[in-house]
């Protein structure tokens, strides 16, 4: 964890000198992914489809909300989030971002199932460097009460071929799984 928290830093470090070249960024987006989730001392990973979007509004305003489905064996896992966001500009390219809204988790198999609801909390720093490269670095708690709680760290990057196209991918890692987010941004 620490490691990840170390090239998270050195790699925002070093793309300070590049701010100044890049684009504006957009909080109305669509992402469309292929998700594979570790969870810790569980058998096969889980994999499947994941959608997230964030439409802007106002200045510095954005609503977003979040989709995955995963499968492993004869499991299903649904995600479900939404909520409200902020972003400020720390400097031209360089926002601090933060979120805050509703999350589910559904979990079903062998003749069993598991629903539950809270909130998720979110802070982090999203960066353009020059006209096509993208990265982010946030903290996420999720708190579902006396079920559970998670605080992951999520690193991520994207690569833009113009204003509207990007491909990328995240990193996740949490307190009792791990994820990797693989798949396209379409920015409005």
């Amino acid at each position: 964890m620490k490691i990840l928290k170390t090239v998270t830093a050195g790699l925002m470090l070093a793309a300070t000198p590049l701010l100044a070249q890049a684009e504006g960024m957009s909080y109305s987006y669509l992402d469309l992914g292929y998700v594979e989730t570790d969870i810790d001392g569980v058998g096969p990973k889980a994999d499947g489809f994941a959608a997230r979007g964030s439409v802007g509004i106002a200045d510095n305003f954005f609503v977003f909300a979040e989709y995955a489905d995963q499968s492993v064996s004869v499991v299903d896992f649904k995600q479900y989030a939404v909520g409200l966001g902020g972003h400020f500009g720390l400097s031209d390219n360089l926002d601090l971002v933060g979120r805050a809204g509703w999350a589910k988790a559904e979990a079903s198999g062998f003749g069993a199932s598991f629903d539950d609801d809270g909130y998720l909390v979110s802070v982090g720093l999203r960066s353009r460097l020059g006209a096509n490269v993208e990265l982010e670095g946030s903290a996420i708690h999720t708190d579902f009460g006396d079920n559970s709680d998670d605080t992951a760290l999520a690193v991520g990057a994207r690569y833009h071929f113009n204003k509207n196209f990007a491909v990328g991918a995240e990193y996740q890692h949490g307190d009792d799984a791990s994820s990797i987010l693989a798949g396209v941004r379409l920015s409005f």
